[in-house]
């Protein structure tokens, strides 16, 4: 099986290791927040000989815990233990943005993998694990210059995605060409990027220059924010390819 995740055998080492306890010890077991590519990594490996179950906090959450299990458990949003938060804040030091947020998560020393979507609306919202949550609660008292004050959220809310559209004229779909064009960054500082690990497509870290590009990808350079890229079917008279990227505000 590990020879079909080239790159990916760490991670599908720990979730057969999961299959093993779920299936022989008839045990649930609940992971940290997996982005959507790790999420798939897991359903194809469990397969159907387990349960797997994913929730996030939010309707639409991107980031989820999940759960593998044996098919007679019951499982409640409850049982994922996870805590959605909102952030309190004055504006008079500027809007709060989703890498302040996130940048000052990881400062308080916190793992990536104990936080899940970051979500900003009129306040800003983000969940994490239910044991992670006083910690930060009694520990984050500032972000940037701003004061800022952690709370439970007790509403339901829903992911919905603000995008910057934007044109754009490409000879190839390369990756090197597609983040220098739509990043407005060299064509040297995209390969160093992709070279160093900062590049990644559908959430997966890819580090060949020569990746071909797809409609529907969802393209982020680290530092400078991602994009969804749609492939309009056109041609310019010199046969370069018309693209459209939405970013995400």
């Amino acid at each position: 099986m590990l020879e079909h995740y080239k790159g990916e055998e760490v991670f599908v080492k720990k979730i057969l290791d999961y299959k093993q306890q779920a299936l022989f010890q008839q045990r649930m077991i609940l992971t940290p927040f997996y982005n959507p590519h790790e999420q798939d990594i897991v359903r194809s490996v469990i397969g159907h000989e387990l349960k797997v179950y994913s929730y996030g906090g939010f309707i639409n959450s991107e980031n989820n815990r999940m759960i593998i299990c044996p098919d007679f458990y019951d499982i409640e949003d409850g049982d994922f233990d996870v805590t959605l938060t909102m952030i309190d804040y004055h504006e008079q030091y500027g809007k709060l943005r989703h890498q302040d947020v996130l940048g000052a998560l990881m400062h308080q020393g916190i793992k990536r993998e104990f936080i899940g979507d970051i979500y900003i609306d009129d306040k800003i919202y983000f969940a994490c694990t239910s044991s992670t949550f006083p910690y930060l609660r009694d520990n984050m008292s500032q972000i940037k210059r701003s004061k800022v004050h952690l709370s439970l959220c007790d509403k339901p809310i829903e992911i919905t995605h603000d995008y910057h559209i934007q044109t754009f004229i490409v000879s190839s779909f390369r990756l090197d060409k597609i983040i220098a064009t739509m990043f407005r960054i060299s064509r040297t500082k995209a390969v160093e990027a992709i070279h160093s690990g900062n590049v990644k497509v559908d959430y997966k870290i890819v580090e060949e220059v020569s990746f071909l590009c797809h409609n529907g990808n969802v393209i982020s350079l680290r530092h400078h924010g991602r994009v969804k890229l749609v492939d309009e079917q056109k041609e310019t008279r010199s046969n370069n390819h018309v693209i459209t990227g939405y970013f995400y505000k």
